[in-house]
Formats: structure tokens, C-alpha cells, sequence
């Protein structure tokens, strides 16, 4: 997994510059970064989860078969 680099943050906050000027809203930068961060975090949560196989529940009753 890539860190952001230079060149990212560069883009980001030109961008959240670029935003701010057009809304005049002074937190959108922050706002784009929060978002950004929700974005990465459901991706995250999105690949581990698929890391799991998919199973099919069991019964009720099955468990006890054994016994």
C-alpha cells in the first residue's frame, strides 16, 4: 500500500483551494480531506471483507449431529 505522496498533496490542496474560491466555504479543504479519508476507509473495509470465503449457515440442528 502507497503512502500519499508530494505530488498527491500538491493536487489535494490545489483542489481544495480551487473549491474553497468557488463555494467561499474556508473548511472544504478539510471537508475534502474527511471524505477522502471515509473513501479509503470503505475501500479498506470492502477488500478485507472479501478476504473471507463465503459460507452457508448452518441449522440449528446440525451442530448437534455429531453427538
Amino acid at each position: 500500500m502507497e503512502t500519499i505522496n508530494k505530488d498527491d498533496m500538491v493536487f489535494l490542496n490545489d483542489l481544495g483551494r480551487r473549491i474553497t474560491q468557488s463555494t467561499d466555504d474556508h473548511c472544504e479543504s478539510a471537508f475534502l480531506f474527511q471524505r477522502l479519508s471515509v473513501s479509503i476507509q470503505r475501500y479498506n473495509a470492502v477488500a478485507v471483507l472479501g478476504t473471507f470465503t463465503h459460507t452457508t449457515p448452518r441449522t440449528k440442528c446440525s451442530r448437534f449431529s455429531d453427538y
